[in-house]
């Protein structure tokens, strides 16, 4: 039997054009180490902090600041595990690289605003 030939001007497409690359794990993996290994380094630093606030921290007004300061670090870590969790659970095609290496980037980098943000707030208080 013969077979036809391709009546387009480039090649057919082949469906594993878009598979998934060998090293297209590599910037949610770094990612993800990076932000465990910040994780751990800032939640050491916030205990310190309390720590050695004493008791300005745990009586009076400015233990409700205190409070309110670690509520909205609390909640502000919500930004660097959704970011990990696009850069994981996007397709592993092509078109989503640039997407995934972003939030990749912006996941240690918002982690370490939210320090820098509890470290604005503590001082302001």
């Amino acid at each position: 039997m013969e077979q036809m030939p391709y009546p387009y001007e480039g090649e057919p497409r082949r469906p594993t054009d878009e598979g998934r690359g060998p090293l297209r794990i590599a910037a949610p993996a770094i990612s993800t180490a990076v932000v465990l290994i910040e994780v751990f380094v800032l939640g050491w630093l916030f205990i310190m902090t309390a720590a050695l606030c004493g008791s300005a921290c745990h009586y009076g007004r400015g233990a409700m600041r205190f409070s309110f300061i670690l509520t909205v670090c609390g909640w502000g870590l919500v930004i660097p595990m959704a970011l990990l969790l696009i850069c994981w659970l996007l397709p592993w095609r092509r078109r989503y690289d640039q997407a995934r290496k972003a939030a990749a980037i912006l996941a240690p980098l918002s982690l370490g605003a939210l320090y820098i943000l509890f470290n604005v707030l503590l001082a302001v208080s």
